[in-house]
């Protein structure tokens, strides 16, 4: 039979590894794209929220905190 390899992408936001790519004497390919990667940003209610920010990052407020979650390029702006 013939071997194939499928290498598998990291899931988007989680950051993890895309799957390793092979080589024998009937394979070859190539790896796969890791995950993007997430960022969180998380303050006390006591200080003023962000002045502005890009990126679309979502936005909410718990347990007395600020959180921003950005899943994509952004700025925050204090």
């Amino acid at each position: 039979g013939t071997n194939r390899l499928n290498p598998v992408a990291g899931t988007a936001n989680l950051g993890g590894g895309g799957g390793a790519g092979g080589f024998g004497t009937s394979i070859s390919s190539t790896g796969a794209s890791g995950g993007s990667g997430v960022v969180i940003i998380a303050y006390s209610t006591l200080y003023r929220p962000a002045s502005a920010t890009t990126g679309s990052p979502t936005f909410t407020t718990s347990g007395g905190n600020y959180i921003y979650t950005f899943n994509s390029s952004g700025t925050i702006t204090f």
